[in-house]
């Protein structure tokens, strides 16, 4: 049978180094009663070696009658770091992780937080009290619309609060402040009329530079689909045989906010919606003679000139931009090619709401009715 070992003990008056949770510490046995010290040392080979000083330290003071109750002899004699002051640019930093922790989308912090922090660092002063933050506030005014500025106060107010749980700063010194009255937002949603729709494919069709693209922004306009979903757009989603397409899924930017190919996402639609198109004779033919016979069911049936997904950005700035200036056309965003399309459907093919809401992918006709509904059965005015 085998004998259990029995555990050692420190001898009369010795002091013995221990560890707990990763700190060192000291335990002995003084006029009968356990003692402890915290040395508030991390275990380390020389953080040892400097306890086990303090060891022979005190168990010299027991055995020569010298020892300090109080401890205060014993204890480390370490200076405190200075404590560096926190900017408000690292407040913000950390307050960016809270949210990134608490599920907001990098997209969003891409999108909104990175800008502020950028705006924080140039602004380069502590942002403590009202008056500062008021300053920093008006200086962004100075550089953005009511609109982006009273988002902006919104996330400033959201960092304060933070701030202020945290009691990392006394009170929240954008509480105060009051939103910019909004002027009336002006929204240049003017869908390209028959005219310009002609000049423009006309003169995309014959610019050396951006020819490569007249498939892509045809189908568009045709379809009324999102850039993200032409950009999506595989092989396998086509049926050229029944004339019909499947939009059921798009080519998203990153998480991040990145627009370029390599960083794209394959999400589901927007609306989260499956809808079948139906495909004019002319685009059956402008797609057929896209395909070949090494194209894949789920190769991109649209991509750039080196075959990668489209970087919707540089197509605006480089392609779409310089086709409406060249054919005299007031600049509008890509997007308006799908506003065109419906607002062409209802106007002049007499669609019905519920034709027009399934063309765009909603379930419910309130927004096509709220966006388009003064396109139906316009009223004749009266003539004097």
């Amino acid at each position: 049978m085998a004998t259990r070992k029995k555990k050692t003990r420190n001898k009369k008056g010795s002091v013995s180094v221990e560890c707990r949770n990763g700190m060192l510490g000291l335990r002995w046995r003084y006029q009968g009663k356990t003692r402890r010290m915290a040395l508030g040392m991390p275990d380390a080979p020389l953080n040892r070696h400097l306890a086990q000083g303090k060891a022979s330290e005190i168990q010299a003071d027991i055995a020569y009658g010298r020892f300090d109750d109080s401890l205060a002899k014993y204890r480390p004699q370490v200076e405190p770091a200075p404590v560096a002051a926190v900017t408000t640019a690292q407040l913000f930093e950390r307050f960016i992780e809270h949210r990134r922790l608490e599920g907001t989308s990098g997209q969003a912090i891409a999108a909104r937080y990175k800008p502020m922090l950028s705006n924080l660092k140039r602004f380069d002063r502590c942002i403590e009290d009202t008056a500062t933050a008021r300053d920093f506030v008006d200086t962004l005014r100075c550089r953005q619309c009511p609109r982006t500025a009273n988002q902006n106060l919104s996330l400033l107010k959201a960092f304060g609060r933070w701030c202020a749980d945290q009691e990392l700063l006394t009170l929240n010194p954008y509480a105060p402040i009051k939103p910019a009255r909004p002027g009336r937002p002006v929204q240049n949603r003017k869908p390209f009329s028959r005219d310009e729709v002609t000049a423009f494919l006309a003169e995309l069709r014959t610019d050396p530079k951006c020819y490569y693209y007249y498939d892509f922004c045809y189908v568009m306009l045709s379809l009324g689909l999102r850039p993200s979903e032409a950009i999506g757009l595989r092989w396998k989603h086509l049926d050229l045989d029944r004339a019909e397409v499947s939009i059921c899924e798009v080519l998203a930017r990153s998480s991040d906010g990145k627009t370029a190919g390599y960083a794209r996402q394959r999400k589901v639609t927007k609306t989260v919606n499956v809808r079948n198109l139906p495909l004019s004779p002319r685009l059956v033919a402008l797609l057929r003679g896209r395909q070949s016979i090494d194209s894949q069911p789920d190769d991109l049936v649209f991509t750039t000139k080196t075959g990668l997904a489209i970087d919707d950005h540089n197509f605006r700035e480089r392609v779409w931009k310089r086709v409406c200036t060249n054919a005299g056309i007031t600049y509008r965003p890509p997007y308006t090619s799908r506003h065109t399309c419906l607002s062409h459907g209802i106007e002049y093919e007499g669609w019905t709401l519920i034709q027009a809401a399934h063309i765009a992918g909603h379930t419910s006709t309130r927004m096509v009715a709220e966006t388009y509904g003064h396109m139906m059965e316009r009223p004749n005015m009266p003539e004097f």
